[in-house]
């Protein structure tokens, strides 16, 4: 064997290694005991596979540090009102809502995201307003379906109003979406972690600039 082989060896066993622990978060997916029809089956086995595609790019798009990032993510499909939420504990998922939208399953992206924060005392439209710029902006490839009018609506509206704002202001100003992650997860004042990464800009001057008033 040449030195150069002896010499790779270490790496190559290094690589696997890494490979080897570097192991996906692990789902569980609980069904309701009866009415699991072949929509909901399919919707939970795409709910499944989003999860442990996403975690990893939602970790890297909020700046999640490895020791925060969860083992494993529980969804719970059930018979309740409203769409879908996370409890602390797991994604609560309606199943009436998979049977009118079954296309929906990026919602389980969104609610993984509030998994990933892991937020006590932050404003939630700011919460919610991160959760839809994962969804929309990264996963949907900027496709937030909405129509904003700058003179009706402001950066503080949350969901995607808020997603499509910090959007734009990701895109002038980078590395801000894990600033305020961090910001939201230490308690600190988010007005202020954001203006002082937009140049001393407020929400208000920076939504003036950055948001006009057309369809996206």
């Amino acid at each position: 064997m040449s030195v150069k082989a002896r010499g790779m060896r270490p790496l190559m066993f290094a690589l696997l290694l890494t490979v080897a622990t570097a192991t996906a978060v692990e789902v569980r997916v609980q069904l309701p005991g009866q009415g699991v029809d072949d929509r909901l089956k399919a919707f939970a086995a795409r709910s499944e596979s989003l999860v442990v595609e996403w975690e990893p790019k939602v970790a890297a798009a909020l700046g999640v540090p490895v020791e925060r990032r969860p083992q494993a993510v529980t969804i719970i499909f059930r018979d309740m009102k409203g769409v879908a939420y996370w409890d602390g504990k797991a994604i609560n998922v309606a199943t009436a809502w998979v049977a009118g939208h079954p296309d929906d399953a990026g919602l389980v992206v969104h609610e993984l995201t509030h998994v990933l924060q892991g937020y006590r005392k932050a404003p939630g439209w700011m919460t919610e307003g991160l959760a839809d710029y994962v969804r929309f902006q990264l996963m949907e490839k900027g496709k937030f379906g909405i129509r904003i009018d700058p003179s009706k609506n402001k950066p503080t509206d949350s969901y995607r109003v808020t997603g499509y704002f910090l959007a734009q202001a990701e895109k002038k100003y980078p590395g801000l979406i894990v600033k305020l992650n961090q910001a939201c997860f230490e308690g600190a004042p988010v007005d202020k972690v954001f203006a002082a990464h937009c140049d001393g800009r407020s929400y208000e001057q920076a939504w003036a600039e950055l948001v006009p008033p057309t369809k996206k």
